[in-house]
């Protein structure tokens, strides 16, 4: 048995398969491991970039756009490693990267999935979500309460940006950017909730290791470069009906009738808020006009969805 798999799902990613898989190769690891990437029927030649350019690959080719979790669900059926690594095209793996994890789990028999520290190409920290949305968050991202107190302990929950970001801990859950979790964990578990499109697939899996018993680990120790994370503030049309109708599944699936009517109520009032910036953002500046449409657009069929 090797000791890791790493699943790459990609959709669209010749701009920067090569990179990640370039990084993998020079990765320089000591454990045994194979790489797979599953391709959503990309139409840029992704598929073509890897099978010509990266022969090691194990590839898998897709008949249409199966969506993150069904595509990685796919790629975990045929490995029999110790453990899984999630990976985003859009990262590039610093050297060690993998043995620092693989030795990371190995030290902690209850840890069931960790992930690195993220950074942007300059070197800086992404300071994602590293617990679980509650109303409360949501509430104060509607009101960008969060981005003006970001280390408050009262407004910044979500982010945790008041703790020190160099010291290990447990945390909720990790960025399925990159996510290593032992083979024991899926199969008590189960995979990726394929419900899930885009968004919330591995928010909603580190909920179901808690509630499991098992732990997830935050492992600043290894980092790993995001080069798609920093950009990430602003979501199209499409990726705000993905991100809100993802949302409201995880409540669905997670939380009473009067947590679910709640956040409905909550991200229809963020809807109503962000629509109207987003339209005075269109008449105001017309460089990102385009953008900003496609946001209000975005906005405008969350608000339709969320009382459907």
């Amino acid at each position: 048995m090797i000791d890791l798999t790493v699943i790459i799902v990609t959709w669209n990613s010749r701009a920067d398969i090569d990179r990640c898989l370039t990084s993998i190769h020079s990765a320089g690891t000591v454990c045994p491991m194979k790489t797979v990437v599953v391709d959503n029927n990309s139409g840029d030649g992704t598929a073509d970039t890897i099978a010509r350019a990266f022969p090691w690959v194990e590839l898998v080719r897709n008949a249409g756009n199966a969506g993150f979790a069904a595509a990685n669900n796919q790629a975990v059926k045929r490995c029999d490693s110790r453990y899984v690594l999630l990976l985003n095209p859009d990262t590039q793996v610093s050297p060690g990267a993998f043995d620092g994890l693989v030795q990371f789990m190995d030290a902690r028999p209850t840890a069931w999935a960790a992930g690195p520290s993220m950074v942007n190409s300059d070197g800086s920290l992404q300071r994602t979500g590293v617990r679980f949305p509650t109303l409360w968050n949501i509430f104060v991202e509607s009101l960008f309460l969060d981005r003006m107190l970001p280390h408050s302990h009262v407004f910044g929950g979500h982010r945790e940006l008041y703790r020190d970001p160099t010291i290990t801990r447990k945390v909720d859950y990790v960025q399925g950017s990159c996510l290593i979790a032992r083979r024991e964990a899926i199969t008590q578990v189960g995979g990726l909730d394929e419900e899930y499109f885009m968004y919330f697939e591995e928010t909603d899996w580190c909920y179901r290791v808690s509630q499991a018993g098992g732990e997830v680990w935050y492992c600043p120790d290894v980092s790993v470069v995001h080069f798609g994370g920093g950009t990430t503030g602003h979501y199209d049309e499409r990726r705000l009906v993905h991100y809100y109708a993802s949302l409201i599944l995880f409540y669905r699936k997670h939380h009473s009738l009067a947590g679910r009517a709640a956040v409905r109520l909550v991200i229809g009032c963020r809807a109503i808020l962000r629509l109207l910036v987003w339209c005075a953002i269109a008449i105001a500046r017309p460089g990102i006009r385009e953008s900003a449409r496609s946001s209000a657009r975005g906005y405008l069929r969350v608000l339709a969805g969320v009382f459907r």
